[in-house]
């Protein structure tokens, strides 16, 4: 009678597990970047000619940064007009180079923040192997991507937008091309891991890390 318990017990137990899994909503990418308030883009508004003076003012003024050059009185001269023309069709150069430097900085938060509010939490994410360790011919630690062959066939993609997993179990891969569900919890700790292929290797970086409980071929919930 007590071994009878004990059997229903640990169905109900598996049951209720297998229930929790399923009941996992799905973690897409574009889940994993940081909500942040966007800076609208002022060149947008701005016509070919008009960027490419811009361009032309942008590389005087990095080039004045570097010791020792000496820009001719013409070059000078060249880059006030510019400046001038611009002004008149009511654009502030100053300003917009400002505005560029708080769109570049608000692009490298998007490409390598994680977003607070998926960390310390269960996910259930869907993606491609990209093999860092193996054990046999089975992958332990693996760079989760959202693109088949990235970080071997094609560069990396940005920190927050690859997952680096721990899976001591092991799983048989495939192909680079067969997608698969990742269960665990997940957790923000910056990582690099090179990852070898047939020409070389590469240094590729993770600010996402998982211990995965579970890891299956792809099939839509």
């Amino acid at each position: 009678m007590k071994l009878l318990k004990r059997i229903l017990l640990g169905s109900a137990l598996l049951l209720s597990l297998n229930v929790v899994a399923q009941d996992i909503e799905p973690t897409y990418w574009q889940d994993l970047v940081p909500q942040l308030e966007t800076v609208q883009d002022p060149f947008a508004k701005l016509d070919s000619n008009q960027l490419y003076d811009l361009g032309t003012i942008a590389r005087f003024r990095d080039a004045k940064k570097i010791e020792g050059f000496k820009p001719s009185k013409e070059s000078i001269n060249e880059i006030k007009a510019l400046e001038s023309d611009l002004n008149k069709s009511g654009i502030d150069v100053d300003e917009l180079f400002f505005q560029r430097e708080m769109i570049m900085q608000q692009r490298k938060k998007l490409a390598t923040l994680p977003n607070e509010n998926v960390l310390d939490k269960q996910h259930r994410i869907p993606g491609f192997i990209t093999p860092v360790e193996m054990e046999g011919t089975k992958v332990t630690k693996f760079f989760l991507v959202p693109t088949a062959g990235a970080c071997i066939h094609t560069p990396p993609p940005p920190p927050n937008q690859i997952v680096l997993v721990e899976y001591p179990e092991g799983v048989e891969l495939v192909s680079l091309q067969t997608p698969v569900w990742v269960e665990g919890e997940l957790f923000n700790q910056s990582v690099k891991a090179d990852v070898n292929y047939s020409d070389g290797a590469s240094n590729v970086e993770s600010v996402y890390h998982m211990s995965a409980q579970d890891v299956e071929i792809y099939q839509t919930n």
